[in-house]
């Protein structure tokens, strides 16, 4: 090939070669304005100025939610306070906020009582409703979208009802925009600099991302080990339970048979234990990790859950010192169901009386046949076993007569199939992750779900409300579906903040 054939050829290249460099060089030096004020000019982060925990549902691990708070970084101190209360899908969480802060914490309000107090972020949580909230000091305010985003990331954990979780999730996510400095908002990062700003972006959100599931982790690394060193403690008075538990039982018999596997269980356990240990915190985020953690919690925590009911088991069925208070524990399920019955009841229009004469009738003679059982247990007259028959039967009374309420109250609320097989699947995943009752027979030996529990019910027929809800409110209209008001009550108070529902 002749020689000038072939520098025709590579000039053009040459040039574009060159004029990208020079377009790449540009990029950098146009980056280099803002980098040297992030590098140079940032205000030294500070951890929130004050933790405040006002837990009306009963959700938050306050040691949990106070470790992970420490490790968030604000541009300027913050007081964080962190609110829970259940309610009804269709209340207005921002107002019930309001409510109680007028009532009982007025420094959360501002002097003139228009606004937020300076220097603050609420987040809210109404775990029942299936609402979340995050508010604002008029000095941290935020605008709606941001609001928005924030609650988006606390979401996953709100589904997962990992609560504390989802507290640490919004206040993170809070922390990074509150009082953010002009020159690292994202609308900075405009034009020639866009291709820098996408890398800036996406390693921030990587690293925001692994931060994130690093604390999850940690979370529940630090449950898992809890629940390893209990029943460590308990391993020797665990064995001593088990080989007197009666065989010839039929409760006995099926707790003995979960039983058996146990002491393996414990072993992997163990191993997991010191192996997890050795991972640096740095690196939970990753998948094999989390993965790992979310095995050794799950079977750290059913062990815990089976050496009480060996110990419950053993106490009960031979009648040993103290198996009044080992019947107490058989019965709480059964009691906590009952006391939650009015509050399933109260509200419901009166075209469904008819469904709701069987449960309100159902509490009083459930009560009487508590009653009953625990009178015959102490003359003899009954066995433990068929005691533990006779409970069984009003639980799976109390699970029929929620299944034909929920039926008509599906149909009562729902205008769709679609809508309908939203409450269904909500009010039947509730049903099977219901947490066993530590000390539980009945929990032990039967699968999850067997028995339906009044709070499983109300948790998950709120949580199909508030999607239904959710879904007509995006049907309706084309805006996101936040609520900003403070409602009826709120008067002319207008703080910075916003609630949604997950």
């Amino acid at each position: 090939m002749p020689t000038d054939t072939v520098r025709s050829s590579t000039r053009p290249v040459t040039g574009w070669v060159l004029a990208l460099g020079l377009f790449l060089g540009s990029l950098g030096l146009l980056a280099a304005v803002p980098a040297a004020l992030l590098a140079g000019a940032s205000p030294a982060l500070a951890a929130p100025e004050q933790i405040e925990l006002v837990d009306g549902a009963g959700v938050i691990h306050e040691p949990t939610l106070r470790e992970g708070l420490a490790d968030v970084d604000f541009h300027e101190p913050t007081t964080v306070i962190v609110w829970t209360q259940r309610g009804e899908a269709t209340s207005n969480l921002n107002e019930r906020l309001l409510s109680d802060a007028r009532q009982n914490h007025p420094e959360w309000i501002s002097d003139d009582g228009q606004k937020w107090a300076d220097g603050l972020f609420i987040y809210a949580i109404d775990p029942q409703g299936r609402l979340q909230g995050v508010y604002f000091g008029e000095d941290r305010k935020v605008g709606l979208s941001t609001q928005e985003d924030i609650q988006e990331d606390a979401v996953d954990s709100l589904r997962e009802a990992d609560w504390t979780q989802a507290a640490l999730d919004a206040t993170q996510s809070a922390a990074t925009v509150m009082n953010r400095p002009w020159y690292q908002h994202p609308g900075l990062w405009v034009g020639g600099i866009i291709v820098v700003v996408m890398g800036g972006i996406f390693g921030g959100a990587v690293a925001a991302g692994r931060k994130k599931q690093q604390q999850k982790a940690q979370a529940d690394l630090d449950r898992g080990n809890r629940a390893f060193a209990n029943v460590s403690t308990d391993l020797e008075a665990t064995e001593l339970n088990a080989n007197t538990v009666p065989e010839d039982s039929r409760y006995g018999a099926q707790v003995l048979e979960r039983y058996r596997t146990f002491h393996e269980r414990y072993l992997v356990a163990a191993r997991e234990n010191d192996r997890l240990s050795g991972v640096p915190a740095k690196k939970l985020h990753a998948k094999e990790h989390r993965q790992a953690i979310t095995a050794y919690r799950e079977t750290t925590e059913e062990l815990d859950q089976l050496d009480d009911t060996v110990a419950s088991t053993n106490t009960l069925l031979n009648k040993y010192p103290g198996w009044p208070e080992a019947w107490d524990l058989q019965t709480a399920p059964m009691r906590e169901d009952l006391g939650q019955i009015d509050g399933l009841v109260s509200g419901q229009s009166k075209l469904m009386a008819a469904q709701l004469a069987p449960l309100r009738s159902f509490q009083p003679e459930a009560e009487r046949e508590l009653e009953r059982l625990g009178a015959g247990l102490q003359t003899g007259d009954l066995s433990p076993d068929d005691a533990l028959d006779g409970l069984a039967a009003l639980r799976a009374r109390l699970t029929e007569l929620l299944d034909q309420f929920s039926t008509a109250q599906i149909n009562s609320f729902a205008k769709t199939d679609a809508e309908r097989s939203t409450l269904e699947q909500e009010m039947q995943r509730e049903r099977n992750r219901a947490s066993r009752r530590p000390g539980s027979i009945l929990d032990t030996v039967h699968q999850p779900g067997w028995f339906w529990t009044a709070t499983a019910y109300h948790i998950g027929f709120s949580s199909g409300q508030s999607s239904v809800v959710h879904t007509r409110e995006q049907a309706a209209s084309a805006s996101s579906g936040s609520t900003t008001g403070y409602g009826s009550s709120g008067g002319s108070f207008s703080g910075a903040g916003s609630s949604s529902s997950f």
